[in-house]
């Protein structure tokens, strides 16, 4: 995992895409306005992290680049990779996924039906009659993804 030098993400996902190194970097969509105009970008869903898949050397050539701050160790890289497979899973199919941040409180839940079938996450709060917030955790960063789902498609875990 690579902590990046502030808005940096993009240049460092680049510069491993040219290399041909296997990374991840969820990005999510954003309206921004000034005092004219709206615009929409793209902007890292986790600022300041990229999640290299590969060799040390992969890393230690980003960090030659100046925009890489740390390379952060990871212990439990099976575990990395699945909440961050769930992560992309729900940035790609749901157009309002917003970062959480802290350690989700409430049950502990997986998708039985939809696009996100199969992903677990924490029941944050409910919405509506209908609907809930679900967060998608990435333990090691203490943040997650928040996704808005009908409660009808959550089956709880023990």
């Amino acid at each position: 995992m690579l902590h990046t030098r502030s808005r940096q993400e993009k240049a460092v996902g680049r510069q491993l895409a040219a290399t041909r190194q296997e990374y991840r970097l969820p990005l999510v969509r954003r309206v921004t306005a000034t005092s004219n105009s709206h615009r929409k970008v793209t902007v890292p869903l986790f600022p300041g992290y990229v999640f290299l898949h590969g060799q040390p050397e992969a890393a230690y050539e980003a960090v030659s680049s100046k925009r890489v701050c740390q390379i952060l160790e990871v212990r439990d890289q099976a575990r990395l990779e699945a909440e961050l497979a769930d992560v992309m899973r729900a940035v790609e199919s749901q157009p309002l996924v917003e970062r959480y941040i802290g350690i989700p409180p409430g049950t502990h839940c997986r998708v039985v039906r939809g696009p996100l079938k199969g992903v677990e996450g924490h029941v944050l709060d409910e919405r509506n009659a209908r609907s809930t917030r679900l967060i998608l955790s990435v333990d090691m960063l203490g943040q997650g993804a928040s996704v808005e789902i009908e409660r009808d498609f959550l089956e709880p875990l023990a």
